[in-house]
């Protein structure tokens, strides 16, 4: 029966308005933990970067070519995290419209 009230406005708002705020603080928690996985890859890319271009100094080729390898996967994770976090943005946006 609550189900049929929700489903064509009739039911409580306060239950909608409190579901509104969890989901809201879940929201804010996923961007920050996507922010810390920014940041961590962030560092790494600047770490296989630094061994790049050290092992370029004494020419080594082939573990140049695995830092460059690996410095391109973490910032197409980079990529995808900022994506994902645009989604989430766009979410919240949402939430907050309806809310209002």
């Amino acid at each position: 029966m609550v189900k049929w009230k929700n489903w064509f406005g009739t039911g409580c708002k306060g239950e909608k308005l409190a579901l509104s705020h969890s989901t809201h603080d879940k929201l804010n928690e996923t961007i920050e933990m996507l922010e810390r996985r920014k940041v961590a890859l962030q560092e790494k890319v600047a770490i296989e970067n630094d061994r790049y271009k050290g092992f370029t100094k004494f020419k080594n080729k082939k573990a140049a070519m695995e830092c460059l390898r690996r410095k391109s996967f973490y910032e197409t994770q980079l990529e995808q995290i900022e994506n994902c976090r645009s989604r989430v943005t766009d979410q919240m946006r949402r939430i907050n419209s309806l809310t209002l």
